[in-house]
Formats: structure tokens, sequence, C-alpha cells
């Protein structure tokens, strides 16, 4: 997939956490620390930028789709992350930091630790898991 593929497919947020929830659960979320299946989704909140969030009503939890992947806990927006992995993946032979800071514009030292990270998880099981 090239970037202009990436950028349409993946526009905003929402479609990127849409797709991430489709490709983890499948229409059948489960809480990541009790696996319960008793799950509320919490409305858009948009304005705190809190977009798909699930409530587990078993254990009181709140979660999202990146709880547990690469993408959790971090500020970059998903479609960075997306765009950062098909560079790589479509990279012939690699692609540095510096050129994905560039492409992306980010700092340097943010650029490397995305470019780590992916490395890490594709190494894991030759795809990102999800």
């Amino acid at each position: 997939m090239n970037l202009i593929d990436v950028m349409e497919r993946f526009p905003d947020q929402q479609t990127c956490i849409a797709f991430l929830e489709h490709v983890r659960w499948n229409g059948n979320p489960k809480c990541p620390h009790c696996e319960s299946r008793k799950l509320t989704r919490r409305e858009h909140e948009t304005e705190t930028g809190r977009i798909g969030r699930w409530n587990c009503q078993d254990c009181k939890a709140t979660f999202r789709v990146l709880h547990g992947t690469l993408f959790h806990g971090r500020k970059i927006p998903l479609q960075k992350w997306f765009l950062a992995i098909s560079l790589i993946a479509n990279a012939k032979k690699s692609i540095s930091s510096y050129q994905l800071q560039r492409d992306l514009s980010l700092n340097q030292k943010t650029a490397w630790f995305m470019q780590v990270r992916i490395r890490a998880e594709m190494a894991t099981k030759g795809t990102l898991r999800y």
C-alpha cells in the first residue's frame, strides 16, 4: 500500500481506531483486563480527544483498542504511525530516522523511537500485532 492509499483509507483518527477495532476484535470486543464481553462504548468525546473508549461492566475498567499494542500511551496520531509503517515496509533497503523525520514532520528522536518500535513488532511475528 502506498502513501496515497494510506491517506485515503485512513483520513482521520476515528477511521484508524475503527480499523484497529475490526482487525483486533472483529466486531466482538473484550476487556483486556478481565476478558469480559460485557462492555459499553463511551460516546465520542471529541473535545477531549478520547475517541474509541470502552467501559467494562465487570471490572469497571476503561480502555481503548490501543491497549497492549505499540500505539498504547503514545501521543502521536495514528495516521502518522500508519504512514511510518507503510514507509518502513515499502522501503527497498531501509529508511533512516532522519528520512522519517522529514516525511512525517516529526523530530528525529520521535522518528527513531517509532522506527525502533515498528521494527521490533515486525520482528516478533513477521507482521504487526493488533
